[in-house]
């Protein structure tokens, strides 16, 4: 049986004044909606998450866009939702640009020496065939993400190819180039 219902806006008002009880009534409320997002990847973040929302919150009462007592909660899961979308998108676009767009095998042959393996050598030259086969667009990004060491950033300021555009691109090309050498 549900108890009474909370009066969010005496409690967020206590927040306001830095009443502690109030801090964490609020943290549990941010909490079950982070329990409901089922964010369990982050929960080493949680404690930076729920402090965002607090702040989002204060500043949003603050403003004055806090009007509806009975819209607290929700307000507050919408919040906590859009913080934790925020943080995927960082945490995915921090991870896209130290991963590379390839597979295991495929890094395990570029980390080969062709000098030390005759194997190795025809499949350097099969690689350097195929790659003389893709646009020059495509063949642009791929040295320069491959052959220079370059972010994709720094790749797509430097051809002047849009960053999406680019991406595109080099999927194209390394789609191309494993079809290519998987029949070689």
């Amino acid at each position: 049986m549900p108890g009474p219902a909370k009066d969010w806006m005496a409690i967020l008002a206590r927040l306001e004044q830095g009443d502690r009880l109030a801090f964490l009534e609020v943290n549990r409320l941010v909490t079950g909606c982070l329990t409901r997002l089922r964010a369990y990847d982050f929960q080493d973040e949680w404690d930076d998450l729920r402090q965002e929302v607090v702040l989002a919150v204060l500043a949003s009462a603050r403003a004055g866009r806090l009007r509806e007592p009975q819209a607290f909660v929700g307000y507050v899961q919408v919040i906590t939702r859009n913080k934790l979308m925020d943080r995927l998108a960082r945490h995915i676009d921090g991870h896209e640009k130290d991963r590379l767009p390839w597979d295991d095998a495929t890094a395990a042959a570029a980390a080969l020496d062709p000098e030390a393996d005759p194997d190795a050598q025809a499949d350097a030259s099969a690689l350097r065939a195929a790659l003389d086969e893709l646009p020059p667009d495509e063949r642009r990004v791929v040295d320069g993400i491959y052959g220079q060491g370059r972010t994709y950033e720094e790749v797509a300021a430097a051809t002047g190819i849009p960053l999406g555009t680019m991406k595109r691109r080099l999927r194209d090309a390394l789609v191309f180039l494993r079809r290519r050498l998987a029949t070689e």
